[in-house]
């Protein structure tokens, strides 16, 4: 949940920081490029979702998982995370959608960092233990 929270607060300062504040139709593609932000949405949302609560997790369970591969998976999960923001990207540019409101826009933003982080916070924290109860 600290991560959905954490990953949707953040996809709500990056949208005003990258779309403004002032209410607007948003387009998809040019000039506003909406769904190609899902690209680096997607790679700090999962890098962020793995790590963190896999740096948790390796303090509380005292140090026992190397580092090493906690920071090898969170960076395939970015990798993974940019490949599937790449797909979202690519898949509405081929849809064409009309231009969206902005208060519609923020709300699928957030909504999908929220999202993305839960899966991939519980994705990554399962593979830590797996791998904690393996040694």
């Amino acid at each position: 949940m600290i991560s959905v929270g954490i990953n949707a607060a953040l996809s709500f300062a990056f949208f005003l920081g990258v779309f403004g504040i002032v209410r607007r139709p948003l387009d998809w593609m040019a000039p506003d490029n909406l769904a190609l932000d899902f690209v680096p949405q997607s790679i700090a949302v999962a890098l962020m979702s793995a790590l963190v609560p896999a740096l948790i997790a390796r303090k509380r369970l005292g140090g026992g998982v190397a580092l090493r591969s906690i920071l090898i998976r969170a960076a395939s999960f970015a990798l993974a995370g940019g490949l599937l923001g790449g797909a979202l990207a690519f898949s509405i540019g081929v849809a064409g959608p009309p231009a969206i409101g902005w208060g519609a826009a923020v709300t699928i933003k957030i909504a999908y960092g929220g999202v993305l982080g839960a899966l991939v916070a519980t994705l990554a924290l399962r593979l830590l233990l797996s791998s904690v109860r393996a040694i």
